[in-house]
């Protein structure tokens, strides 16, 4: 904020004052936080498609979020030295043109980089390793012997596959996969939860998500069995408004700080139940 003019004896003794009462990093960090660009002073806004569990996710009769995700911009707002952060829901499929046009300072949402999307908005450094994976009825596992168990390419997924009715979020890289097999009806549903109950209801054959959230909904849907991941692995990052570049560089340096002082690892742990796999 603005000061009226002091004289420079008292000038001088405010100045002072506020050094021997501040370390340097808090009154650095506090001036790099009022200086981001942020919708609301102090507080980091952040849109994202809830529920997506383990990454992004509310418990029953609560609208608090937390997961992975959450736990993680969290760390980096504290690193940065932001005292608040809200996280607003947004459908996956809108989220990135909301981001860009200012709706939120940021997006947090499992994000996988990709080229068509840097067009709309800007990403993160890289923050988790993902996998596409292929998501079947439990009592039809027996009937996927090709694919159980096994790391599959794009190409082998789409032959075997082929004619199926798969199940997919709208906006997803598991729905661009989908577009790729021969025959497919793709059915696209708002939400991926959407995707396992038609799963379970038999109304597609097998869904196409991301593992992590395919895994750890099989610990509340037995029913249902992830039978194979697809290769190669994609990158999350977080999106941000092209423009807002100040956000961005300090939002990469406090990522990689967390990293750095193992509270990323721990967050990964927490969620994973394993250390994270090691940078390559």
């Amino acid at each position: 904020m603005r000061m009226r003019s002091l004289a420079p004896v008292a000038l001088a003794a405010a100045l002072a004052l506020v050094v021997a009462g501040c370390g340097g990093s808090s009154s650095d960090t506090t001036t790099a936080a009022n200086d981001l660009g942020l919708k609301t002073a102090g507080e980091l806004l952040v849109g994202s498609d809830i529920p997506y569990a383990p990454f992004e996710f509310t418990d029953a009769g609560s609208s608090d979020a937390k997961g992975f995700d959450v736990d993680l911009v969290n760390a980096v707002a504290k690193q940065m030295g932001i005292p608040k952060v809200v996280f607003q829901k947004e459908t996956f499929d809108t989220i990135f043109t909301s981001t860009a046009t200012g709706r939120f300072d940021m997006a947090a949402s499992s994000i996988t980089i990709t080229d068509e999307r840097k067009k709309t908005v800007a990403f993160s450094d890289p923050y988790f390793e993902a996998n596409q994976s292929v998501m079947i009825r439990t009592a039809d596992a027996a009937a996927a012997g090709g694919m159980t168990g096994q790391t599959i390419t794009p190409q082998v997924a789409a032959t075997l596959l082929k004619g199926r009715t798969i199940g997919v979020q709208r906006g997803t890289t598991g729905a661009d996969l989908a577009k790729t097999v021969p025959g497919a009806s793709v059915k696209q549903f708002q939400k991926v939860d959407d995707a396992f109950n038609a799963l379970i209801a038999k109304r597609v054959d097998v869904v196409l998500n991301d593992y992590a959230i395919s895994a750890y909904a099989t610990v509340a849907k037995p029913d249902l069995k992830v039978v194979a991941k697809v290769s190669p692995s994609e990158s999350y990052g977080f999106a941000f408004p092209k423009e807002n570049t100040a956000l961005i560089t300090a939002f990469n340096t406090a990522l990689a700080k967390v990293k750095a002082d193992g509270e990323y690892a721990a967050i990964y742990k927490k969620w994973f139940n394993e250390e994270p796999p090691a940078t390559k």
